[in-house]
């Protein structure tokens, strides 16, 4: 599976420090004549840029599976295209080209199959033409959605921290991205850095045993009990620990007015996705009412993310069952989705410097996981992009 963040929310003035320059969500500082569309189009595509990319999960991969390790540190090239489109083959020469000359630089080329016609031409495509990158079917057609896909191909780059940087680009305009952000953000070989992992029926060797420490993030040690799930079923947060999360689509705040996760660096977040049906996460109500009161003090926040079915029932259960710390509803299950919710009560932490440190600790371990990460050193940074290096 290969994942970026999803999170895709228009708003104008927040600020991403990344590297040695400052991306403005939702303003594009490329020349207009790079890319397809209309006006419309554009402000559809631009209110994508400074955000985290959204994911990509996809089926079916051809020339190696890329893991969120194995683009960790890269400058990725999304190229979402269909088999039945003549512009989309075309350009295929060209990718294969950038594939190759980028590579040393860190960058990764990766095409997206995501038209719901001609899927099952990928693989007889990739072959009659030569395609040397990974490529993958969007068998959900969930991933052209989130890219907000209006024509084919679709081009988007996303830079070393997973932020959006461009969307729609014309494909002979690729390269003058590429280049500025090679510039922005010079690579630097990591330990481990890898285009791909060419085995996609299994992970990498190294994320096979889930370790000690979740994520690529540093500071406390995150203990591997704690975590619900074995390597195989974590395998899915691979593109989530370790980095930014996802914002939170979510709506009718109860117990604080609208909270967005770029506004609490500085606090260990605790995110309860839970629902208004469900029992054990109305038996937890309790306690994480006497997490909150006990860890406010030290900077501990708890967010409740309500699921969207039943969400009707949210403000009459707050008052039920007396929930004292913010809860919302989750907006058509968006929050859910990025954060690859599969059960309820299901909780996630974010350390102080805005990283995505656990996803899905298990319930008895949610304490000593919150106490860790309050206990870990912490000096703010201009970096708000990404943490975990």
């Amino acid at each position: 599976m290969f994942a970026f963040r999803s999170g895709l929310v228009v708003a104008l003035l927040i600020v991403f420090s990344v590297g040695t320059s400052a991306v403005m969500a939702g303003e594009n500082p490329y020349p207009r004549k790079w890319f397809w569309g209309d006006d419309d189009q554009r402000a559809t595509h631009d209110a994508m840029i400074g955000r985290p990319a959204p994911d990509i999960v996809l089926t079916d991969w051809i020339n190696g599976r890329p893991t969120g390790k194995s683009i960790k540190n890269k400058i990725v090239v999304v190229d979402i295209w269909a088999t039945w489109c003549g512009p989309c083959i075309g350009a295929i020469p060209h990718n294969n080209e950038m594939a190759d000359h980028y590579a040393k630089d860190g960058v990764v080329v990766v095409g997206v199959c995501g038209s719901k016609s001609g899927q099952d031409k990928m693989e007889r495509i990739a072959k009659d033409h030569g395609i040397k990158y990974p490529v993958g079917k969007d068998s959900t057609y969930k991933v052209a959605a989130a890219w907000n896909t209006m024509w084919w191909p679709t081009y988007a780059v996303v830079d070393r921290n997973r932020i959006v940087r461009a969307v729609g680009l014309k494909p002979s305009y690729v390269d003058e991205v590429i280049d500025a952000l090679l510039e922005e953000q010079p690579y630097q070989v990591h330990d481990g850095d890898n285009a791909v992992d060419h085995d996609a029926d299994e992970p990498a060797d190294e994320d096979k045993d889930g370790g000690d420490e979740a994520g690529n993030a540093t500071g406390a040690q995150i203990d591997a009990a704690w975590l619900e799930g074995d390597a195989d079923q974590r395998e899915r947060f691979a593109g989530l620990e370790g980095y930014a999360p996802p914002a939170l689509a979510v709506g009718n705040w109860i117990n604080s007015e609208g909270l967005t996760l770029a506004d609490l660096k500085g606090k260990v977040v605790l995110l309860d996705f839970w629902a208004t049906w469900c029992g054990p996460c109305i038996g937890s109500i309790p306690h994480t009412n006497e997490l909150r009161a006990q860890y406010a003090k030290d900077g501990l926040i708890v967010i409740g993310v309500c699921n969207t079915r039943g969400g009707e029932h949210m403000a009459q259960t707050a008052s039920d069952h007396q929930i004292e710390y913010p809860i919302a509803v989750d907006i058509n299950g968006q929050t859910d989705e990025a954060y690859h919710v599969n059960g309820y009560p299901d909780y996630y932490l974010i350390d102080r410097t805005g990283v995505l440190r656990i996803a899905d600790c298990k319930n008895g371990s949610v304490d000593d996981a919150v106490q860790a990460l309050l206990n870990e050193p912490y000096e703010p940074s201009a970096v708000t992009a990404d943490a975990s290096e």
